[in-house]
């Protein structure tokens, strides 16, 4: 008998600290400065992305299509999920609801969607929360991939903020009740538009220069750093300078066009001109490195042959570039 009592005070003593780290925020995670999260709420789930691309809901849920509007965004993304702490917490999720819905009016936000169970279709349902969490769980870039079983109670607030540095962030929260614990869940996502530096990933070694030359007959000599809307060479450039000219030195029977690109900012005079000093400027470094005159040619062609559309600043720093093509 009293080798059962003991037994059993072991496995409550064991098992009483797990459920308490289970309530605690997951390894890594913090809170977003923008908005603090609803006392006697932990963090879940937690994923931070430097770059990459989230969605927020944007429009209201149609049941009979199985869809809603969405809004995709590139840039830094923070994506939470907050549970609730005790099974028996008294907090409605109106309270929630508009708890959040005047945090983010504080903040000045544009709302592109503020509403609760029912009011989020645009066809009215009886069963309306499995509906829209099942369709949540299907759209990776919401939550990115955070799954949650909303029950019938739950609201949808999504926003763009303005940011006291002239960016702006998008914001989509989502509270309710889950359906298989009836715990209270807040869901998270932050998306701050970036433009991505393209310029981080550089020409490694000589082989990449020829892998490039093999697939396509050119490579784009990203790693080359040029002072804004001028030709010149900063110094962070020298490391991938010096693997060109190593690759061009154990070429030396090949000859290649050294050819500058530009977005569409401005005139198309002055990117004609900017495209051809940068590949002069290029051209110019290489040769003071020993690379024979003979065996580069300079060229400047603008904005006349884009990698992605102009519409965006991701568009056109990918635009911005010099290449080496084989001649």
């Amino acid at each position: 008998m009293k080798k059962t009592s003991l037994t059993f005070i072991f496995i409550l003593q064991l098992s009483l600290p797990t459920l308490l780290l289970a309530y605690e925020n997951v390894a890594g995670s913090s809170d977003h400065p923008l908005i603090s999260p609803y006392p006697g709420f932990y963090i879940q789930s937690y994923a931070k992305h430097d770059y990459d691309e989230a969605a927020i809901m944007v429009g209201k849920f149609d049941k009979n299509k199985t869809t809603a509007k969405i809004k995709s965004i590139e840039g830094k993304i923070t994506n939470i999920k907050y549970q609730n702490k005790k099974r028996d917490m008294n907090v409605s999720v109106i309270q929630l609801y508009r708890n959040y819905e005047k945090a983010l009016k504080k903040l000045h936000a544009k709302f592109f969607l503020a509403c609760r169970g029912k009011d989020c279709f645009l066809n009215k349902s009886t069963d309306f929360g499995p509906y829209i969490g099942n369709w949540y769980n299907k759209m990776p870039l919401i939550y990115k991939g955070f799954n949650s079983s909303f029950g019938f109670e739950f609201g949808i607030l999504s926003a763009e903020i303005p940011l006291k540095n002239g960016k702006k962030i998008f914001i989509m929260i989502t509270v309710g009740v889950d359906n298989p614990n009836k715990k209270r869940t807040l869901l998270m996502s932050f998306i701050e538009p970036e433009t991505l530096n393209t310029d981080k990933v550089a020409i490694g070694s000589p082989d990449d220069i020829q892998a490039g030359i093999d697939t396509s007959g050119k490579i784009e000599l990203r790693g080359i750093y040029f002072d804004h809307n001028k030709s010149t060479i900063k110094s962070k450039s020298i490391r991938t300078l010096k693997i060109i000219a190593s690759y061009l030195s154990a070429n030396k029977n090949r000859k290649f066009f050294v050819v500058g690109h530009t977005d569409n900012t401005g005139s198309l005079k002055h990117n004609i001109t900017l495209s051809r000093q940068r590949a002069d400027a290029v051209l110019n470094a290489l040769v003071n490195m020993g690379i024979n005159r003979n065996q580069l040619s300079a060229k400047g062609i603008g904005p006349f042959s884009p990698n992605s559309p102009n519409k965006t600043d991701e568009g056109k720093a990918l635009n911005r570039r010099v290449e080496l093509v084989q001649n």
